[in-house]
This record gives structure tokens, sequence and C-alpha cells, in this order.
């Protein structure tokens, strides 16, 4: 038996829901990489991301094009939910940046809707315990897989031109 979120399971039960989980996740994962593709970008996801993986640091998707790099962490959400991201991700999305000169996104699938929304890791907010929070404010704010686009082409949205 295991305790998960105050509940005693089964390990058996518990191990096929994180599998069930991992499986729904790298599905979205898929998804997003092939809708970069058919925009034009060349598209890596990484395989083991999320994995044991210690010595080496990789974000879930790169996407390059016209020489603009972009690193890709992937989460979901059920309406207006609020996402939690662990430091460590983060962290690690940072260092890939840093290594390759390319800029780092949170990508946020809305589940029901369908849609992605992008934000730049810069714009995170932290939480008391040093960890990250997508809120529904924060990813109303976020960037259209469009704009992610136009970024990319040179282009800038209206509300870049605010300060």
């Amino acid at each position: 038996m295991i305790r998960y979120n105050g509940f005693s399971i089964n390990a058996y039960v518990f191990q096929g829901y994180v599998l069930r989980n991992r499986r729904i996740g790298f599905a979205h994962e898929r998804e997003l990489a092939v809708k970069l593709w058919r925009k034009g970008f060349a598209v890596i996801r990484a395989p083991a991301s999320g994995s044991k993986t210690k010595r080496i640091v990789y974000p879930d998707i790169v996407a390059i094009k016209n020489g603009y790099v972009l690193a890709i962490e992937v989460k979901t959400t059920h309406g207006e939910k609020p996402i939690y991201i662990p430091a460590h991700q983060v962290q690690k999305l940072k260092e890939f940046i840093k290594r390759s000169g390319g800029e780092g996104f949170i990508a946020v699938k809305i589940i029901g809707s369908g849609e992605w929304r992008f934000l730049k890791i810069d714009n995170l907010v932290k939480t008391r315990r040093n960890n990250y929070k997508v809120d529904k404010e924060l990813l109303t704010k976020s960037y259209r897989l469009s704009d992610l686009i136009a970024i990319v082409a040179g282009n800038k949205r209206l509300d870049d031109y605010l300060d």
C-alpha cells in the first residue's frame, strides 16, 4: 500500500495512474510538436524529459525557426485552474536557454478548449515556497500560437508597444 494525497491505495493502481498521466502528457507534447512542425519550425521532443536524467538538462520541446530557439516546458490545465511548476523545472529550462541562447516558454494546453497558450519564463510568479504559479490572469496575458509565430517572424503584438 502507498499513501497518496492522504489515501492508502494499492501500489499497482498508483503506478497505473502515474503511467496513464505520463502517457497523456506525452500525447500533449507530441501534439504541440506537430503543430509547431506544421508552422515551419524544426522541432525536437525530448523523449526522456521529466525522467530521472540528472546530468543533462533539456526541456520537453525545442523548436527552431529562422535561427530563433524556443525551449518549451509543456503543462496542461482544466479551465481556469492554476498550474504549479516546481522550481527545478524552471531552473532546468533557464540552464538550457543560457546554453542555447534561446528563449524559454511554458506552453499550457487548456483542456476542453484545446487552445495552447505560451508564457515567457521571465513572467512567471514565484510562490512562497519558491515554486512557480500560473493563474488565470497570467494565462490571459500569455501568447497564443499565432503570437509566438509572429514573434519569430519579427513582428510584435500591439500590446508590446504599450508599457
